[in-house]
């Protein structure tokens, strides 16, 4: 999984008029910074669509200080599934985690789900499990990942103890800002990285995970209703079987382009589909690791995750 705790690019760009742009830096210089604070989490919870970026343009790493303006308009996403920030009551393994009250539930396309159990109090956000069940990762000693109130140029130094022995983390609240991407204009985010590679922007009204970097694989999310057209509309396809060796079964493709890139966006095989049948792709030849299948519908690009072994 690729959150960065708790495990994100269709030929589509927004281009921004110099006036919009010059409103949205305007806009960012009046914003004050926000300290992040449990009141910020949805009380019920948010349903989110989750994308990964294939190709960073010419965006760079978001920078430091108050009321930044990053410009992430020219990053490439693909859809690969969906983020719920929900109540932990409302999940299969609840039970085995009777400390944690809110979940996330990370759901790639073609792969299952995947669940984060969280404890979240007014003193932040702590991991009690990951890759549930997947590749379960339990803490004995909780993870924490964010702490309330936490405002810009504060930082939390953690210990803690998971499946791998004990660590320690620093997480720093380094940056404040606009983040303008091909999803829309998301103000009022929090950047905060760890000594662990991680970054991520926070959205804090309410308050989730907008883009996450764990150092190889960045995700972007935004609300489910907020995204890029015609992504809902299209008939489900499946891919199996999953993780594959020599041969990978796709339903539900009919005359489409297709394409197979790494984690990296690196395209390793293209072709496309004629017919109604179901297709079979030979990757004998792929490296063992995580890839995604790309069907181009219509101009757009779909993404559906898949691993070979």
């Amino acid at each position: 999984m690729v959150l960065p705790e708790f495990c994100s690019l269709a030929n589509h760009y927004i281009m921004k008029a110099t006036a919009t742009l010059f409103a949205v830096l305007l806009t960012a210089t009046l914003q004050a910074q926000v300290t992040l604070q449990q009141s910020m989490i949805a009380p019920g919870g948010v349903q989110l669509a989750m994308y990964v970026v294939t190709a960073p343009g010419s965006a760079t790493v978001p920078s430091d200080g108050a009321n930044q303006t990053w410009d992430l308009s020219t990053i490439t996403v693909q859809p690969v599934g969906t983020l719920d920030f929900i109540a932990a009551s409302a999940t299969p393994f609840a039970a085995n985690y009777p400390t944690a009250n809110w979940v996330w539930a990370q759901s790639l396309t073609g792969e299952g789900t995947d669940y984060v159990y969280l404890s979240i109090t007014s003193s932040g956000i702590e991991v009690v499990a990951n890759d549930v069940p997947s590749a379960t990762n339990n803490y004995t000693d909780p993870k924490r990942i964010l702490q309330f109130p936490m405002s810009l140029g504060q930082s939390l130094t953690d210990s803690y103890v998971d499946m791998d022995g004990p660590s320690s983390v620093t997480w720093a609240y380094t940056g404040h800002g606009t983040a303008i991407t091909p999803l829309g204009t998301f103000t009022d985010l929090a950047k905060v990285v760890s000594t662990e590679d991680d970054l991520l922007l926070w959205n804090t009204t309410p308050l989730y995970p907008l883009v996450i970097d764990n150092g190889s694989t960045v995700l972007v999310f935004a609300p489910s209703n907020v995204g890029i057209e015609g992504i809902g509309a299209r008939a489900a396809v499946q891919v199996y079987p999953n993780p594959c060796t020599d041969r990978l079964v796709v339903e539900g493709a009919f005359n489409t382009a297709w394409r197979i890139t790494d984690l990296q966006g690196r395209t390793v095989r293209n072709g496309s589909f004629n017919g109604m049948e179901l297709q079979h792709l030979d990757v004998a030849e792929l490296t063992t690791g995580s890839y995604f299948l790309l069907l181009d519908a219509d101009g757009t690009d779909r993404a559906i995750r898949f691993n070979k072994q």
